[in-house]
């Protein structure tokens, strides 16, 4: 056969199967070190995948200043420093503004789960919260609340998916009351926002005042949209009740005490408690008008080298002459629990990853050896302050006077199984 003539056709096509074969061995050799590098089959494209969890918050409204953007920033301050990393993906960190309307947080929130938001963190307005809390139980996601203050999100609103983390109504509402009943003032009257907060500071506020063996001589109610309070301070002028407890937020509390004020309330001799006041608060309403009053809180900046330490760190990143709130302070604690949670279970599945998380003892530098009860609220001391006179205060945020520190046991009301179906 002469060399320069063609191969049989059979010689071909066995050379191209061996050559395809060969090509074939090849591929499989790489796809099967690909899976070994990555541990398990998918495990590259999950470990590339985000590991996404939302703030959703008040950014632009009323109480922007006491979470708002500074939870933001505070839980990018928890996300670094956990090292940016969760089960060896991204952490990536969302951001919505509920307007303070439940449809709003709603469609933000549902949006967020439905493309794989894992937790939300923040919250605030009470209507928001039991909206979230409800649609977080049917996604089986996670939501912690910071800033969120009803009762009723571990009482009869309370969800294996969600925590209330921070403070909630009867906490906060106990320091003033306490402060106050000690100082002598055993008959309230209270002036009472006409929402579902209001409703249930008020509820707990008059179980508070009998059960110290004070009473409550009466009640007026005011709009959340209303500025001018002279009506309802009439009222409570004429009750001539020892103390008018405010049971009204915190961004319409500072107008009623300067109205207070202008009608001779205060001069007369009665005293007033308002009972969800922060720090950003006082420090709007000034020491001038509001020395003397006395306030709950989970957190301030100045208590110890651990809390100054964080603040300062804070009003560094946030870029304005500002301390971080309780709420603030605690959307940091909250995202780091929640991640180191995450790492030690070893997964994003919910019920492990909630497991975790009340099975680990919170320990933070605003809190210590804290724990999440079985209705989702976290337990922590509380702290009650008196707000200094001018005289008092040593630099523009020197706003606080310790006065003492209600145990954990003794600030949050007891969980009830009649309420709650959590409890056991």
């Amino acid at each position: 056969m002469n060399s320069h003539q063609s191969p049989p056709r059979d010689s071909l096509i066995a050379r191209r199967i061996s050559s395809a074969q060969c090509r074939l061995t090849v591929l499989r050799g790489i796809a099967l070190a690909f899976i070994l590098s990555a541990g398990t089959p998918g495990a590259w494209a999950q470990s590339s995948k985000p590991f996404k969890i939302g703030i959703l918050s008040d950014m632009s409204g009323p109480v922007a200043d006491n979470s708002g953007a500074g939870s933001v920033v505070a839980a990018k301050m928890a996300i670094e420093d956990f090292g940016g990393k969760v089960l060896g993906r991204p952490i990536e960190l969302l951001v919505g503004d509920h307007l303070n309307k439940p449809d709003v947080g709603l469609t933000i929130v549902r949006q967020w789960y439905d493309s794989d938001v894992r937790a939300v963190f923040d919250v605030g307005i009470a209507t928001v919260a039991i909206a979230v809390q409800d649609l977080t139980k049917e996604k089986n996601r996670i939501v912690v609340f910071t800033s969120s203050a009803s009762a009723d999100l571990t009482g009869k609103y309370c969800s294996p998916n969600g925590i209330q983390w921070v403070y909630n109504s009867y906490a906060q509402a106990q320091a003033p009351i306490k402060g106050m009943m000690d100082a002598g003032g055993k008959s309230w009257y209270f002036i009472t926002v006409d929402y579902t907060f209001g409703k249930t500071v008020q509820r707990d506020a008059t179980e508070m005042v009998v059960k110290a063996g004070g009473k409550v001589t009466g009640a007026t109610t005011h709009p959340l949209s209303a500025t001018d309070f002279s009506s309802q301070l009439l009222q409570a002028q004429a009750s001539k009740a020892q103390v008018i407890g405010l049971a009204t937020p915190s961004v319409q509390a500072p107008g009623m005490i300067k109205q207070a004020s202008e009608f001779g309330i205060i001069d007369g001799g009665q005293r007033l408690a308002p009972l969800s006041m922060v720090l950003s608060d006082i420090k709007a309403l000034g020491l001038k008008a509001a020395q003397g009053l006395y306030v709950g809180e989970a957190y301030y900046w100045d208590q110890n080298d651990e809390t100054r330490k964080f603040a300062r760190r804070y009003k560094e990143r946030l870029g304005k002459d500002r301390m971080p709130s309780m709420m603030q302070a605690g959307t940091y604690g909250a995202v780091m629990h929640y991640l180191k949670a995450v790492a030690a279970a070893g997964t994003d599945d919910t019920a492990a990853d909630l497991a975790k998380m009340r099975s680990m003892p919170i320990n933070d530098f605003m809190t210590k050896n804290g724990t999440i009860r079985e209705d989702g609220q976290v337990m922590r001391d509380f702290y009650i302050f008196r707000v200094k006179k001018p005289s008092e205060s040593r630099s523009a945020w020197d706003l606080y006077m310790p006065v003492a520190t209600l145990p954990a046991k003794d600030a949050f009301r007891k969980a009830d199984k009649a309420i709650c179906p959590l409890v056991k």
